[in-house]
């Protein structure tokens, strides 16, 4: 059995803390992903570099390419792996296992129909250590910026995985009324609703992209998804 945890920026203020929660979720075989909206954002506005989102995705040019290049490879991955082996969980930092080709419409330099090799991650499953994967993706001319979720989908879809745990700071999917919704086995439906919105949206399709993928089970902080998309 494999699963892929999912950890984003907001928990990854605090590496150590975000470690405790990897571990305990990391039984076997399992691969890290990684974010880092909060830490990219902070670095843009040291440059004074305005964030756009549309559809709750980065609107990435140039010069926000290179801030997530340094916040996600430079910041939170170093921290992260770090934070991971002084906790004596034996992480392996693994950039270049992920390419996308370069999204259509006003988003720049954002990746779509992610993929992952599957076999250089298994080659590092097999030795029993933990990859630790980056949303930055290799497209056909350049580096692309890739959402988080939807690289977790398909890094969990190319591994075969039994799980993919998205780490949160939010409690879970909410419902018009705010209340988490426990179970679900329809993002579809989800989706088409009123109530959901901003970066929800791109989670909500990475869950509906792994399920429909063949992941068994999907949790969203307390929301769980299970069954046929």
């Amino acid at each position: 059995m494999t699963k892929v945890v999912k950890i984003g920026g907001a928990l990854l203020e605090n590496p150590a803390k975000a470690v405790n929660e990897i571990r305990s979720l990391a039984r076997g075989r399992t691969a890290i992903v990684h974010g880092g909206g909060m830490q990219i954002t902070r670095m843009l506005e040291r440059t004074n570099v305005p964030s756009t989102f549309i559809e709750g995705l980065r609107v990435t040019d140039e010069s926000t390419l290179a801030a997530v290049c340094a916040a996600l490879l430079g910041e939170v991955h170093t921290a992260l792996i770090q934070a991971l082996h002084q906790q004596g969980l034996p992480a392996v930092g693994i950039f270049g296992v992920v390419r996308a080709q370069k999204k259509s419409g006003p988003w720049g330099f954002v990746g779509a129909n992610v993929r992952a090799d599957a076999t250089s991650l298994n080659a590092i499953l097999d030795r029993g250590k933990m990859p630790v994967i980056p949303t930055l993706a290799m497209g056909e001319n350049s580096l692309l910026n890739v959402n988080g979720d939807e690289t977790a989908a398909a890094v969990a879809v190319a591994l075969e995985c039994s799980e993919l745990l998205f780490l949160t700071d939010v409690e879970g999917v909410k419902d018009a009324a705010g209340a988490v919704i426990e179970r679900s086995n329809n993002p579809n439906e989800l989706l088409a609703a009123s109530f959901v919105s901003g970066g929800m949206i791109p989670k909500l399709k990475a869950v509906k992209a792994a399920m429909e993928g063949g992941v068994g089970l999907v949790r969203v902080g307390r929301t769980i998804f299970e069954g046929a998309a």
